[in-house]
């Protein structure tokens, strides 16, 4: 599959684009109006507890206080504390952990939306591009996605003998053969970027932000530069010159970053933009002539599929079947590229057989497992309504691009 990612960089605003085998799949905007905080670190003060609502709100120096709920204070040692703690009803009372006037480190989770204040939470999360470092944590682990008995053994090894203390290391599916010196580096400089975060903590006016992440150029470099990727290209010069300089020590990745100098736009000369205007639409066709139609309110978010122009040439629960496999395929590329999140509801062409409802769902769980986002194909309701959840951290592509 060839990942090519675009950088198109303008006066007050990123656009990236990835793309595979020259269809769009991720779109992410930066502005200078609308950062996103999410990875930010700040050393603020507890402003209120909630016992009540087992919450607290921390002032960080943003213009609303960060919202902090106590499963998000508990420092679990292991993956499988974790996992107990995420379903686990008996919570400590928040007044055990934090009273007002309290400082305390925190790291956003999920961006400010309309009058709610970011989510924070104080299990410090850093991630790298071969590894993600917890210091809460004590445990190393592989990423499930890394199936290879004999390669799982080895960068288990890797990450545990690095370990200047402990922590939590998980390995990521990108450190897949790796060389043993770019996964041990990796984690070293995780875990130098703690021990300086660590030391500015007991220092300062509070609140004051303690680690900033690098923005969209970061997230690209972190998450889609890799062996496996075909090529970075970047239309602005400074920019360009930056990443190769970030990169003199990885020549076979720096090679993969291009500058773009033609005269032409690039997100149009690639068809970037002509997805994004679908992205923002109400409506989307399909190459059937069946579409989707999106609907948004507070809660949730509906999705209706429709017959359209399709008419089909076999029976009506043939039909359905092919439209709604069709549907899911871009329900999923939808979704991502508009960042969606929260409840999601689909009311897909009603089908009669268990059978064909059943495959409906596979296909929609096998086409959201590309989202790099914490996406759930719940299931299917007596009314033939599919329930979805995907996990909220930035705002939808809308909120940048209107």
């Amino acid at each position: 599959m060839i990942k090519d990612i675009l950088i198109d960089v303008e006066k007050n605003q990123i656009i990236m684009a990835a793309l595979e085998d020259d269809r769009v799949v991720d779109i992410r905007v930066e502005d200078v109006e609308n950062q996103s905080r999410v990875g930010d670190i700040y050393r603020g003060k507890v402003k209120r507890v909630m016992p009540g609502m087992q919450a607290a709100f921390v002032d960080i120096g943003l213009d609303k206080n960060a919202y902090l709920y106590v499963k998000d204070i508990y420092a679990s040692r292991s993956i499988e504390d974790d996992d107990l703690l995420k379903k686990s009803n008996d919570l400590p009372d928040i007044s055990q952990y934090l009273s007002a006037g309290q400082e305390i480190t925190v790291q956003i989770i999920k961006d400010q939306a309309g009058e709610k204040g970011p989510r924070a939470t104080t299990q410090i999360t850093l991630a790298g591009r071969y590894s993600v470092l917890m210091p809460q944590g004590d445990f190393t682990a592989v990423s499930k996605k890394i199936e290879d008995t004999d390669e799982r053994a080895r960068l288990i090894e890797i990450a545990s003998n690095i370990k200047k203390e402990p922590c939590g290391i998980i390995v990521r599916t990108a450190a897949e053969e790796v060389d043993k010196d770019l996964l041990e580096d990796d984690i070293k400089e995780l875990q130098a970027l703690w021990q300086h975060i660590n030391k500015m903590q007991q220092r300062g006016k509070v609140p004051r932000i303690l680690h900033a992440e690098a923005g969209v150029i970061g997230f690209v470099l972190r998450e889609y530069l890799s062996t496996k990727a075909h090529r970075i290209l970047v239309n602005d010069k400074e920019t360009y010159e930056s990443i190769v300089s970030s990169l003199r020590d990885q020549p076979d990745l720096m090679k993969k970053v291009r500058y773009y100098n033609q005269d032409y736009d690039m997100l149009d000369f690639y068809g970037v933009r002509n997805v994004i205007s679908e992205a923002l639409s109400r409506r989307v066709w399909l190459k059937s002539g069946a579409y989707l139609i999106f609907d948004y309110t507070e809660a949730l978010t509906v999705i209706d599929v429709n017959t359209g122009r399709f008419i089909g040439k076999t029976d009506m629960e043939e039909t359905a079947l092919k439209i709604n496999l069709e549907a899911a395929k871009a329900v999923a590329q939808q979704i991502r590229l508009r960042n969606i999140s929260g409840i999601i509801i689909i009311d897909f062409i009603d089908m009669v057989k268990k059978e064909h409802r059943q495959e409906l769902l596979r296909a929609l769980r096998e086409y959201v497992k590309d989202d790099k986002i914490h996406t759930v194909v719940v299931d299917m309701t007596k009314l033939g309504l599919v329930e979805m959840t995907r996990k909220k951290v930035r705002l939808p592509l809308a909120a940048y691009l209107k």
